[in-house]
């Protein structure tokens, strides 16, 4: 698990005190933590339950501090059950929470249990369920952009960030950089990405992550505007796709110019 998606949601981590009891399954704790992870039933071992807790300790789910965090994983019609102990009413105060577990199952899936579906489902201190996250392919999208942004360089504005290839060359990274800027894209107040990456055929591929409120007729227009001047401006003698990108960096739509 990669750190810039790891931040996605290091915020999700609410704990709670897990009620003592002996039906919860067999449990695995982990040094330099007070996270645990409980194995039940058939189908899960003590071998995916150290796999889960390594998993989270390196998504920094499993903290350094003095904070219990108890997860059970079990199996259930060929998929697994990842179970949180939460603090209801703490998971009600952070933005987009289920969206980042969403991830979280994704992740799971591939990095612990071979790419069988991981449901994530919220509980309370006994372990009985709140809220369920089913498993969600599409997710999967935002690991793996996740990795790519990994190996790409950036530039900070504010709490903006240009993402861009390594091969793209300085003179037109200054180029694109200084557009976002000097256009107000990137504003002083504004929080939004861009990631350009330069194809093996010398085009050009933009991708924008937006939010959903975002994705709409009206939304789209104006994201396509912004392409046209963005080709007209950075890229007059290059092909440009612009791709827009949902929720879980799913495409929503491509822009040709």
């Amino acid at each position: 698990m990669k750190k810039n998606l790891i931040q996605l949601f290091a915020a999700c981590s609410v704990a709670i005190t897990l009620v003592s009891c002996s039906g919860y399954g067999h449990k695995v704790t982990f040094d330099g933590n007070h996270g645990e992870v409980y194995y039940k039933g058939d189908g899960v071992t003590e071998a995916d339950a150290k796999a889960v807790g390594k998993f989270l300790e390196d998504a920094d789910y499993f903290q350094k501090d003095d904070k219990t965090r108890s997860v059970q994983i079990s199996k259930d019609s060929g998929r697994i059950q990842a179970r949180f102990v939460v603090d209801e009413k703490a998971v009600d105060t952070v933005a987009d929470i289920d969206k980042s577990f969403e991830i979280i199952g994704a992740a799971m899936s591939k990095q612990v249990f071979n790419n069988t579906p991981v449901d994530v489902i919220y509980t309370d201190e006994y372990f009985k369920d709140i809220k369920k996250i089913p498993y969600t392919p599409s997710a999967m999208a935002a690991i793996d952009l996740s990795n790519e942004l990994e190996q790409m360089d950036k530039k900070n504005y504010n709490s903006n960030i240009f993402y861009y290839s390594k091969n793209i060359g300085a003179e037109k990274t200054d180029t694109i950089y200084n557009y976002l800027v000097s256009s107000g894209f990137f504003s002083k107040d504004g929080s939004v990405s861009l990631i350009v990456s330069l194809l093996p055929n010398n085009s050009f591929l933009v991708r924008f992550p937006i939010k959903s409120s975002f994705n709409n007729a009206d939304g789209l227009q104006k994201i396509d505007a912004f392409g046209k001047e963005l080709k007209q401006t950075a890229f007059p003698a290059e092909p440009v796709q612009l791709e827009v990108l949902g929720d879980n960096m799913d495409s929503v739509k491509t822009f040709t110019y």
